[in-house]
């Protein structure tokens, strides 16, 4: 098995700070009750983990030079979290709306409904664009 590069180091750290933050927003969601305060903490820590995460990296990788295929990768890589975000967020926003229509949520409430959905499907865009590309990586030429 071929050597990482740095572009395949550095996404496998994306994807394992945003699995982490996810899992953790998710469990504590499931127990607690969200707040924007919680939210916006599940921002900072996902930003947080993932400048640590690239800082070891790029101390402990030598090249990390960049080619055309580097790019081309990383363009088919967010021209798929781009279409899951667009998909997902039509299908979340259709069911927020049919939630409330059948009563199951408070409508004084649905911004927060909103906000931990938009979450969510971020999260599982970028996931999309980071498996994308390191499949896209491990492709032979």
């Amino acid at each position: 098995m071929p050597s990482l590069s740095y572009q395949e180091k550095s996404l496998y750290g994306e994807l394992v700070a945003d699995v982490v933050v996810f899992v953790l927003y998710v469990v504590y969601a499931h127990f607690h009750s969200t707040s924007i305060m919680f939210i916006a903490g599940a921002v900072t820590h996902l930003i947080l983990l993932r400048i640590i995460l690239q800082l070891l990296i790029a101390a402990f990788t030598r090249n990390r030079l960049k080619d055309e295929r580097d790019r081309l990768i990383r363009l088919r890589g967010y021209r798929a979290g781009y279409l899951t975000i667009i998909g997902i967020m039509l299908l979340g926003m259709c069911g927020l709306w049919v939630h409330t229509l059948l009563g199951q949520i408070n409508p004084a409430h649905m911004a927060l409904h909103f906000l931990s959905v938009f979450f969510g499907v971020l999260i599982f865009a970028e996931v999309v664009k980071t498996i994308t590309q390191l499949i896209a990586y491990r492709r032979p030429l």
